[in-house]
């Protein structure tokens, strides 16, 4: 059952084709920096019961930019007959910005290894989710496989008969629970959204939801809304 933390009038019918185009325009959705940008994808990974997908592009701007502020860091600290008060708080401006940035890359990595770890049969398999795997994301998944694959038939499998042997049955597969329930923030209006035994509803700008995470997963992927 989902809960919202506001009441939509009920809507007698779909909403215009304009209302659609409108609702997923990118152009409306608010500009972030970088930080912020990485910040929202490692709150929507963290939160998201499956992978979402690997942000590679971003995170190879991210490590120019620390690469690039290391190389001030090191500049200025050579210098330290020029490291007036505003070149110190400067160097400590760059210090805090690195650290930071290294700190989100890591808890970002850390939180997609986390579901690769369980959901490793599932992610080979289904064909959507290895789309938004990385090549390392897909090698590790391999790894993984194998190793847990082998153990389990050393340890216990292959002293079944042949036939409880397979690993590869449904119910023997784990999967995220795209049903499970997650609190939304809106950052630009979308919809419509359709709940079981409800009708339609419209996400507003700013507002706060807690939804399950299918009804939603396109306006996460689009960037209208973000988990949190």
């Amino acid at each position: 059952m989902e809960f919202s933390s506001t009441n939509e009038p009920e809507m007698e019918e779909r909403p215009s084709d304009d209302r659609a185009e409108e609702s997923t325009d990118e152009s409306l959705l608010p500009k972030e920096n970088m930080s912020e940008e990485l910040m929202r994808h490692w709150i929507n990974e963290r939160f998201a019961p499956e992978v979402l997908h690997h942000q590679e592009e971003l995170l190879e701007r991210v490590l120019s930019r620390i690469q690039q502020q290391s190389l001030a860091l090191d500049v200025l600290a050579n210098n330290p007959e020029d490291l007036s008060s505003g070149n110190h708080f400067r160097l400590m401006l760059i210090e805090t910005e690195i650290e930071h940035m290294r700190f989100i890359c890591k808890a970002y990595a850390r939180c997609r290894m986390h579901k690769l770890d369980k959901f490793f049969d599932h992610c080979l398999m289904d064909h959507e989710t290895r789309s938004r795997l990385s090549q390392v994301d897909l090698e590790y998944c391999s790894r993984e496989q194998t190793l847990v694959h082998n153990l389990l038939y050393d340890s216990v499998l292959d002293q079944l008969p042949i036939k409880y042997r397979k690993l590869d049955e449904e119910h023997m597969i784990i999967r995220p629970d795209l049903d499970q329930g997650v609190f939304i923030f809106v950052r630009a209006s979308c919809g419509p959204v359709y709940l079981p035994g409800t009708e339609p509803l419209m996400l507003e700008k700013g507002s706060r939801h807690f939804i399950t995470y299918r009804s939603i997963k396109t306006y996460l992927e689009s960037g209208h809304v973000k988990l949190g």
